[in-house]
Parts: C-alpha cells; sequence; structure tokens
C-alpha cells in the first residue's frame, strides 16, 4: 500500500515534470511553487535538485518500460514492433524530453545501468530485426538504438515547439528512420 509520503512525492514528482517540460531551467522555489508546496517541503522529498532530476529519471525510465512493454514487441515483424514502440512513446515526449539534456542522468551509473536494462528488449528487436533481414546488419544495434533515440527527441522537439502534430509524430518518424531524407 502506498503511504501518504510516497504519494505526495509522486504527486510534486508529475507537477516538477509538468513545469520542467515548459521550462527546463525552473529553479526548485518554482518547482515547489507549481507542486503547491513550500521548498523546505520540497527539500524534505528531494535533498538537491540533482536527486529530483534523478528521481524523475527513474519515473521516466518506469513510463518507457511500460510502453516498450505495451508494444508487444515479440508480435509481428520487427518494422511493426518498432513502429508500435514510435507509437507508444511519441506521446511521452512532454514529459520526458527535458531530461535528455539532464547531466544528473547522463552521468550517475545506476542510473545508466538502469536505462541499458530498460532499452535491453529493444537492443534485442534491432538484432532479431538483423537477423530477419528487415534492419540492415552492417550498422551495429547500438549505432540504431542512438539514431532512434535521437529521432525521437527531435520527434518530441518538434511537437513540443508546434512543428509536428502529434498525431502524425510517430508515422513521420518512422518514415524518417525508414526511408530517409533523399528522394531516392
Amino acid at each position: 500500500m502506498t503511504s501518504i509520503m510516497d504519494a505526495r512525492r509522486i504527486e510534486v514528482l508529475h507537477a516538477a515534470a509538468e513545469l520542467l517540460a515548459l521550462k527546463p531551467a525552473s529553479s526548485l522555489a518554482e518547482i515547489a511553487s507549481h507542486a503547491g508546496i513550500g521548498k523546505a517541503t520540497l527539500h524534505r522529498y528531494f535533498s538537491s535538485r540533482e536527486d529530483l532530476m534523478l528521481a524523475l529519471g527513474y519515473q521516466a525510465l518506469e513510463m518507457v518500460s511500460q510502453a516498450i512493454q505495451n508494444a508487444q514487441l515479440d508480435q509481428g515483424s520487427a518494422i511493426e514492433a518498432l513502429t508500435r514502440v514510435a507509437e507508444a512513446l511519441v506521446p511521452l515526449g512532454d514529459k520526458l524530453h527535458f531530461l535528455l539534456n539532464e547531466p544528473t542522468v547522463d552521468t550517475h551509473p545506476d542510473f545508466k545501468a538502469a536505462e541499458n536494462n530498460t532499452l535491453e528488449p529493444l537492443y534485442q528487436l534491432v538484432q532479431r530485426g538483423q537477423s530477419s533481414g528487415e534492419l540492415r546488419s552492417d550498422l551495429s544495434p547500438t549505432w540504431i538504438l542512438y539514431i532512434l533515440n535521437y529521432a525521437l527527441f527531435a520527434t518530441w522537439q518538434s511537437v513540443h515547439e508546434g512543428d509536428l502534430a502529434r498525431r502524425e509524430a510517430p508515422a513521420v518518424l518512422m518514415t524518417t528512420l525508414f526511408k530517409g531524407i533523399a528522394t531516392r
């Protein structure tokens, strides 16, 4: 059973993610105000900005993990599964894109291990796609996942800035990944 303190901590995390998506450089005081609490109360949940960002990173990994699980990677072709992954991850962009430039999550060794664990099913999917001939085997699975990750970030950014409709974003992402930008 979730305690009141745990439930309130989750509410604070959601409020922080909401504000940081709009204003990534928000101060702890601004985050506390947005969450409807005082800065001292925020510090009871998170001792520093780094602790808050790390908690947001782990929350993001949980959301990504759930989206990957819901995409049923073992069903259909690798291309179909990657398309479902894109469809599941694009809507999370407003909650996650601010973390992609956050040094706390980039440099924390435990977080990096958790991120690798979260992305392992995608790594296996890419390998399956390479084995079946759907994906290029002359590129490493790690490189393909980097490209997918950065293309996903660009998609989130385009949606966030209003340059791309959220509804169309997964199809644009996958068309760009699989067909490139050249006309031939």
